[in-house]
């Protein structure tokens, strides 16, 4: 049996080739951008999936801190959007905390950025207005449900890609890895399957 080929950025960077989900010329941007790195074995297998992000196809959900999650989505959403080559477009965001009385998140106060986690994401999507419930307990921290949910809800009628999350073995309950979320096809999500061994969830 014939050894399988490491995956590296260079291994990568073939396969988005040849799926058409990049040109040749960003794949070896991206694989001289790495320089020796892109012909290091990608260990463990969830960073497989990560390298999708630096060849923009995809985006990551961060598990870590991100200090004021209200105003992250919209950075969030603007990232996942932009890889649509204008697609998609979103806007007009807000963020309804159920607290509204509390102190200004960026303030000082822990106690206060403690409690204003939870509220309603609002924004635009293609002139379409959408809402997500947002769960989380703290504001330090992304509902990552809701993140994946309203990433996957950033479609177009002329576009037969779509955003879907990978599984990297279970919903990471401890919120220790980033989700990551791949714009493709039904057939670029096979490929990518069959040649790196990346799964992809239902969507949420």
């Amino acid at each position: 049996m014939a050894k399988s080929r490491p995956i590296n950025y260079v291994r990568v960077a073939e396969v988005l080739t040849e799926l058409d989900m990049i040109t040749l010329v960003n794949a070896q941007g991206v694989v001289d951008r790495f320089g020796d790195l892109a012909h290091e074995e990608l260990t463990p297998h969830h960073h497989i999936a990560s390298a999708l992000e630096s060849f923009g196809v995809a985006v990551c959900i961060h598990a870590d801190d991100v200090d004021f999650a209200d105003a992250h989505y919209e950075w969030l959403l603007e990232e996942a959007a932009s890889l649509t080559g204008g697609k998609v477009t979103v806007g007009n965001f807000r963020f309804d905390r159920d607290h509204e009385d509390e102190d200004d998140p960026e303030g000082d106060d822990e106690d206060d950025r403690e409690k204003d986690g939870r509220g309603v994401l609002h924004f635009e999507c293609n002139g379409k207005e959408l809402s997500f419930l947002i769960e989380q307990e703290s504001n330090d921290y992304l509902d990552m449900g809701a993140a994946q949910a309203a990433i996957e809800a950033l479609g177009s009628d002329d576009d037969p890609r779509s955003f879907r999350c990978v599984d990297n073995g279970s919903r990471n309950p401890l919120g220790t890895i980033d989700d990551v979320m791949v714009l493709a096809t039904a057939e670029q999500r096979e490929g990518l399957r069959r040649h790196l061994g990346i799964t992809f969830h239902e969507p949420w």
